[in-house]
């Protein structure tokens, strides 16, 4: 049991635009039909959200369970978007693009099969990013020194605007694009979770 998400995170949102690209992607689902207009403290998890419009099934290939979702919840300001129990799998350097996997074969990563090591180090640089510090990462490979933002994260993202689709089954691929269209070409990513 638990409960899913799936969620879409603007990279490239500054803390002074993110409200405002907020407003327009807000716009833009609820014009879509995807989100009703009217915030719902039903509609999100621990928070309010816009409930799942009458268009909702368009956002989807397929609805497992045929009911309608929660809704969507509007995330501003800095905020670590991830799997929750579906945690990140790797990071890539911005640097030298090598990849840093967190989980593996035991041969390689002992007995729990996770780099427990290596998910503390982003974990806790994340933390100190989301609590409003600046945090720097160094690669293991090429030595650089880089912050925790601009390292790609295999199913997660730090970012300043982020959507939660509550109870939705898997996004497709036009719902990221719609957002990232509202945002005026921003890069965006997305992943799943369960908490």
């Amino acid at each position: 049991m638990g409960t899913y998400y799936e969620w879409v995170a603007d990279l490239d949102a500054t803390e002074a635009d993110a409200p405002e690209l907020a407003r327009r992607v807000v716009e833009a689902l609820v014009a879509r039909k995807v989100i009703l207009p009217e915030l719902s403290p039903d509609a999100a998890l621990g928070a309010d959200g816009y409930p799942a419009g009458p268009a909702w099934a368009d956002t989807v290939d397929v609805s497992v369970s045929g009911e309608s979702p929660w809704g969507v919840e509007v995330r501003v300001g800095r905020e670590v978007h991830n799997g929750a129990q579906i945690g990140v799998d790797a990071v890539t350097c911005p640097r030298c693009s090598v990849r840093r996997e967190f989980y593996g074969p035991p041969e390689e990563f002992g007995p729990t099969c996770t780099d427990d090591e290596g998910l503390r180090w982003f974990d806790d640089a994340a933390a100190v990013w989301r609590e409003g510090g600046e945090a720097d990462l160094e690669c293991r490979t090429c030595g650089a020194v880089a912050p925790v933002t601009e390292w790609q994260a295999d199913g997660a993202a730090l970012a300043r605007l982020g959507f939660v689709f509550w109870g939705w089954d898997e996004l497709r691929a036009d719902v990221p694009r719609w957002i990232a269209e509202a945002t005026g070409g921003h890069r965006v990513v997305n992943g799943r979770g369960k908490i």
